[in-house]
């Protein structure tokens, strides 16, 4: 399939898009990626928010937004922004409008940037279904450029900014009915209102397409791209993972999908979204934007075709080698785990591997032997000296046409390790490279995706840095469907090496492990403790395994984005809590001090009867 998402797949080159002002802030363009993050204090305790955002501009957070729930909040706005300015910071802030138009108008007065959200800021939910004929449905769409003109035409007098931000999950019964809660549905979404705002000359747009989902998120951004491509936008990109909750999860979940992205060249500022103090988000980003800038080159590398839908995603076809009895990678296998032990742990030298459990209850390994090898008469010496082992071959893509007609006798027998990176590629650039040259000579070799510090792009990194890069590497590829096995070398540890190589599966949507949490970083629209409440659900359901709860802490988004998760716990009320089985809400208005035990009754009540 052609790529008309990024101008390299290969190496970094950044988008070029328009630049927008925020303020004194500039995204897009020539400026550098932009961190932001979020409030959780109630906007209308006018002390608390400012004292949060003085935090957050300490802290160097870039761009500050607020929820503006309602008219009161709204209105709070005002003193917040000019105490926050009487305190000598200049950082521009954003209210965060949902379902009231009216708070928009307001809060346009206040701040410098207004995001809305195409699925809640003029269409309603309908009670029942509604079949949307061509005319119904251009009716209902002039219905939201009636409600919308208004606060495009005062951001344009004002010199304000506006994101349009659709979510994954709360798309409007209009457009699910015509498309589906899809990416594409997502990115028309944005399109109708940009061309509202366009028709009325007003550029100063920024999107975002956010999805608690990696592989949604992913998929969605690079069809707006090319969407918007076609028809003459450029506007700049704000990435976030939704929702991704807290703790390592969290943050390997943000780094593979901003990551992934920004590795691509999209992307021009990023928020973290953690379950956590809004200060902790920002070291997160920001070494999320520095691993990915030290990619940065000024030309793209020479291209090549690629067999890969890069809109939605499919698992790239494989043929199933036998490690042994118990591990097999490939064709109709779930991607597994490789914990190499022996001699030497770097995949550049020869190892040897053996079958082992670990206690997350993946098999590894097993009669397998990992060698970088630079001749095919090295590769064929190995195979006949060793007739009964599996060899994991890596192979750089300039040299793997030299090696067609040996891996073509042995494709039983062979699983490719892409190399490190070669030139100005990165590695996750080397690995697409050579996967496209396998599927171009017929070869339908696994690939195992190993992560060492020869892959690391910056190798001075500390463990922190080192997992990003791994969470990058491994989500990137995995989200174009490429990987069988994969292998993490960044511990010493062997058993963490494991666990964190699963914890990137999970987080890429490849393999389920564990239990996992879809959970709002908070805002003043939380209903209720948000952090303390995770933790406990947490302990009580850690040992789950293959569940997922969304703990989300109001019914604006919460629903909607915890659309993938198996269960959950919604803020309804204040005091008060909904509980969801699927998207079904199935016991509402619980009170808060009993609505753990509740749903725990509800998971075991469900486990009985599997």
């Amino acid at each position: 399939m052609e790529n008309s998402y990024t101008q390299s797949r290969f190496n970094r080159v950044r988008r070029k898009t328009s630049e927008v002002m925020v303020g004194n802030v500039g995204i897009g363009g020539n400026n550098p990626i932009r961190i932001q993050s979020m409030t959780n204090t109630k906007t209308c305790d006018v002390a608390a928010s400012v004292a949060q955002c003085i935090q957050l501009a300490e802290a160097g957070c870039e761009i500050i937004r607020l929820t503006a729930q309602n008219l009161d909040a709204a209105r709070a706005l005002k003193d917040i922004s000019k105490q926050f300015r009487a305190a000598g910071f200049s950082n521009p802030l954003v209210a965060d409008i949902h379902f009231l138009p009216q708070t928009a108008m307001e809060a346009v007065e206040h701040v410098e940037k207004i995001r809305v959200n195409p699925g809640n800021f003029s269409d309603k939910k309908k009670s029942v279904p509604v079949e949307y004929t061509d005319s119904l449905y251009a009716e209902e769409l002039d219905k939201v450029r009636e409600k919308f003109t208004p606060l495009v035409l005062r951001c344009k007098e004002l010199g304000r900014a506006m994101r349009i931000g659709t979510n994954h999950g709360s798309l409007s019964d209009r457009i699910v009915s015509r498309y589906g809660d899809t990416s594409f549905g997502m990115v028309e979404a944005a399109l109708e209102f940009a061309r509202i705002c366009e028709d009325l000359n007003f550029k100063n747009l920024v999107f975002s397409f956010k999805s608690s989902n990696t592989r949604v998120m992913i998929d969605t951004y690079r069809l707006a791209v090319k969407m918007m491509a076609q028809e003459g936008m450029n506007y700049p990109l704000h990435l976030g993972v939704t929702e991704a909750g807290f703790g390592r999860d969290a943050r390997i979940k943000s780094a593979i999908g901003i990551g992934s992205l920004l590795l691509d060249g999209l992307g021009d500022t990023i928020r973290v979204s953690l379950t956590e103090d809004p200060v902790q988000e920002l070291p997160v980003a920001r070494e999320i934007a520095r691993i990915a800038s030290l990619a940065d080159s000024d030309t793209p590398s020479e291209q090549i075709a690629e067999d890969i839908d890069f809109y939605s995603y499919k698992r790239r076809a494989a043929q199933l080698v036998e490690i042994s009895d118990k591990v097999k990678v490939g064709a109709g296998t779930i991607p597994s785990v490789i914990e190499i032990v022996g001699q030497d742990k770097n995949a550049s030298e020869a190892a040897e591997v053996s079958v082992k459990k670990i206690s997350c209850g993946a098999y590894v390994g097993g009669g397998l032997i990992i060698k970088k090898y630079s001749t095919p008469s090295e590769l064929e010496s190995d195979l006949s000296a060793n007739p009964d082992k599996i060899i994991a071959a890596e192979i750089s893509s300039a040299k793997i046409d030299s090696f067609a007609d040996v891996l073509k006798n042995a494709l039983k027998r062979i699983i490719i390790v892409p190399s490190a990176a070669q030139g100005k590629d990165h590695a996750v650039g080397e690995a697409r490279r050579i996967v496209a040259k396998l599927d171009s000579m017929g070869l339908a070799l696994p690939v195992m995706l190993v992560f060492n510090r020869e892959k690391l792009i910056d190798k001075n990194g500390d463990f922190d840095s080192r997992l990003d890069e791994a969470s990058m590497y491994l989500g990137s590829l995995l989200a174009d469907g490429i990987g069988d096995c994969v292998c993490v070398n960044i511990s010493e540890d062997n058993l963490e090496n494991a666990k964190i190589a699963l914890d990137i599966l999970q987080g890429a949507r490849a393999r389920k492990s564990k239990a996992e949490y879809i959970a709002c970083p908070s805002c003043g629209r939380t209903l209720y403790n948000i952090q303390e409440t995770a933790a406990k659900i947490k302990a009580h359901t850690e040992h789950m395994k293959g569940i997922t709860i969304g703990i989300m802490g109001c019914i604006v988004n919460g629903p909607g984005e915890m659309a993938d998760a198996d269960y959950g716990y919604v803020g309804g009320a204040p005091g008060k809590i909904n509980l969801y089985k699927a998207k079904k809400c199935v016991e509402m208005n619980i009170p808060q001090e009993e609505a753990l035990e509740h749903l725990l009754k509800l998971i075991e009540e469900d486990m009985k009867n599997k």
